[in-house]
């Protein structure tokens, strides 16, 4: 296919961060992810751009540079679990020290990419918070992987750390021991959790049944505790995903740097902000600002 790109923002690139756009193993764009590649190319033109792509698949959108993977890597939310889980991954883009992952559900709506770099989080995404956008969310955490700056380096000592997935002796505390049988029968249990083969990162993640951005959120600190997660407010300024309306308020009838999921949680709401082909929005900020408050 060929899509042609608005022109780049501003000349120049820098190495300092990556955009990094994982798609699936179709060789077509669907309307509205050719909406998110413009905001990506019109704001964010000037940096290095990669389309994570199969080994197979033949595809040409100006802008980009490919960086491909197994198939097995792709055409599920699970096969993009385990490709963002592995450190082959981080291993392809460590010539930089960030990444921006950004879906083709995502929007940008500025340059502020190496702002937030310098913010020094390893972590930042758009935030969950309980709401009716997001059912399943029980508190607030940090965050979406779909729109999310990662520290290159940090993730690799996540996936490659030498600490236990679960501590052992807590682990056997935990087994029945109210009889010799069950001791017994329980040794060889306590005796693998001692080895590090079987109780590590690489384990856990062989086993992970969730997506992978509640892995970041959940489990990296425990791996490498200087993990640096943004808090839910400043994740608020980076970016949304449910419920945009309450997030604009929330921080002040501004935008964010970005948001994820943009045709699945209030489609309206983003709607005057959408870059047209001639590269205006369909709705001035202003008036926008006005209307949400």
């Amino acid at each position: 296919m060929s899509y042609q790109p608005l022109k780049p923002s501003a000349n120049g690139r820098t190495h300092r961060v990556a955009i990094v756009v994982p798609l699936s193993n179709r060789a077509e764009l669907f309307p509205d992810e050719e909406i998110s590649l413009r905001h990506l190319l019109y704001y964010l033109g000037r940096y290095d751009k990669y389309l994570v792509i199969p080994e197979t698949l033949e595809l040409t959108i100006p802008g980009f540079r490919y960086a491909r993977f197994g198939p097995e890597f792709f055409g599920s939310a699970a096969a993009n679990t385990r490709l963002m889980l592995s450190a082959a991954f981080y291993e392809r883009f460590r010539e930089y020290e960030y990444i921006l992952v950004y879906h083709p559900d995502a929007l940008v709506f500025s340059d502020q990419l190496e702002e937030w770099c310098d913010a020094g989080y390893d972590y930042i995404g758009p935030p969950w918070f309980p709401d009716d956008d997001m059912p399943w969310v029980t508190e607030p955490g940090v965050g979406n992987g779909g729109f999310c700056l990662r520290k290159v380096e940090s993730c690799l000592k996540v996936l490659r750390s030498p600490r236990y997935a679960i501590d052992p002796d807590d682990y056997g505390r935990r087994l029945p021991n109210d009889s010799l049988i069950n001791r017994l029968a329980n040794y060889p249990r306590k005796y693998l959790k001692h080895l590090h083969y079987f109780n590590n990162v690489q384990r856990e993640i062989a086993r992970f049944r969730q997506n992978e951005d509640l892995f970041w959120s959940w489990r990296a600190t425990h791996y490498y505790p200087d993990f640096r997660i943004a808090p839910v407010d400043v994740a608020m300024r980076f970016a949304f995903e449910g419920a945009p309306r309450l997030c604009y308020r929330e921080i002040g009838g501004k935008l964010p740097f970005g948001c994820h999921a943009w045709p699945k949680y209030d489609r309206a709401f983003w709607e005057p902000y959408l870059l047209q082909p001639n590269g205006r929005a369909a709705q001035n900020e202003n008036h926008r600002n006005m209307e949400a408050l």
